[in-house]
């Protein structure tokens, strides 16, 4: 990502290119952004993301996580700010932009120091799970792929065939219709064995969708965690090299 003085002409993609560039309205933010963007726009997106983490740490301690009344006033603040949240609405390529760009720059302030890291990471997980409690079932799948997940949905008939070993093994599932089943590495599955609450077979674990969130959540935490060592790094040399585009992260830090 490059960094100008001032305003500049953004390249029209076509439909295509633009779900080319982001898929989906959640993702793991493994590349980061490649475009030009100007200092003022930098400001601006880091200005709104910034308020969007700190609407997230607000309403998971001013309401219950994943209840009907935190799920609607989150997708409320998303909208206002004018963030992705939901798949399948008409013209998502610039919601979509300003959440990859806006994610990699508030990386740059929040890799500082250790307090800043977990504080970042947490808000980050409480959206992606906001995001992916209301992703559509036919579109998990393909997020999972895209984000280099290797777990992969089951058929009705396996899921039939291993139906009474998986609910067994599941305790999350009393009472509950089984629905979707990934089958998945053992080694991606560990916190669930190691309480019990999954099936394993031949080195996989069958994990009811129900179950998947938080091995989902485990990934992007130790993704997420990696990839701001390395902003650290890149912070350092940015500062070695160049004050130019080191306003920006001042500007949000001083907002904490």
């Amino acid at each position: 990502m490059e960094f100008t003085g001032g305003r500049q002409r953004r390249l029209r993609l076509a439909g295509d290119q633009k779900n080319a560039s982001y898929p989906h309205c959640l993702q793991f933010y493994l590349q980061p952004p490649s475009e030009n963007v100007s200092l003022i726009e930098f400001e601006n997106l880091a200005i709104d993301r910034l308020k969007l983490l700190k609407s997230v740490e607000n309403l998971g301690v001013s309401y219950v996580k994943g209840t009907e009344e935190y799920q609607n006033k989150l997708e409320a603040e998303l909208r206002k700010l004018k963030f992705c949240y939901r798949e399948n609405l008409e013209d998502e390529y610039e919601p979509r932009r300003k959440d990859h760009i806006s994610h990699f720059i508030l990386r740059l302030a929040y890799c500082q120091s250790e307090d800043l890291r977990r504080w970042f990471i947490q808000q980050e997980m409480d959206l992606l799970r906001f995001r992916f409690s209301i992703l559509p079932k036919d579109k998990i799948q393909d997020f999972l792929k895209d984000s280099h997940l290797q777990f992969e949905a089951i058929s009705d008939e396996e899921k039939t065939l291993r139906e009474r070993e998986i609910v067994a093994s599941s305790p999350s599932l009393t009472g509950v219709q089984l629905e979707s089943v990934y089958k998945i590495p053992f080694a991606d599955a560990l916190d669930l064995f190691r309480g019990r609450k999954v099936y394993l077979e031949n080195g996989f674990a069958y994990v009811p969708l129900k179950d998947i969130v938080a091995i989902i959540l485990n990934e992007f935490r130790a993704k997420l965690s990696k990839a701001l060592a390395v902003s650290i790094l890149l912070f350092s040399l940015i500062d070695m090299f160049t004050h130019s585009i080191i306003y920006p992260c001042q500007f949000c830090s001083l907002l904490l």
